[in-house]
């Protein structure tokens, strides 16, 4: 009779941790990444993902974004390598970071067009 009063009460004490730790769960955020090109380029996106590995995109066009769900606020960046082949001159890169649909930071950049890559460029 005892073991199983012991088995109830260790069972008690499981239910009654897993309750409390679920009231405290943060509720997920949404990030979102963008970028905004004034010409059409193809190049490559370097950001970290929901669960913080790096990623390297290819993208195509003249925009690109994304957007994923996570827990927690870590400290997120973001970075942009594209190709000018046609050396245009005088173009704008703009990188934005959003949280909830709040813009955290953003940035522009002038491509001077002088070379058929551009580095990368950071948020």
């Amino acid at each position: 009779m005892s073991i199983n009063y012991f088995s109830f009460s260790i069972f008690l004490n499981i239910i009654k941790d897993i309750s409390n730790k679920n009231k405290f769960i943060e509720p997920k955020i949404e990030i979102s990444y963008a970028i905004q090109l004034s010409f059409n380029t193809n190049g490559q996106v370097r950001y970290l993902d929901e669960n913080e590995r790096p990623r390297i995109v290819e993208f195509n066009g003249s925009s690109w974004s994304i957007s994923f769900l996570q827990y927690e606020k870590n400290k997120k960046s973001m970075s942009i390598f594209i190709n000018n082949t046609l050396l245009k001159k005088d173009q704008i890169v703009t990188l934005t970071m959003k949280i909830n649909g709040d813009i955290i930071s953003q940035k522009s950049f002038n491509i001077e067009g002088e070379n058929t890559y551009e580095g990368w460029f950071k948020l």
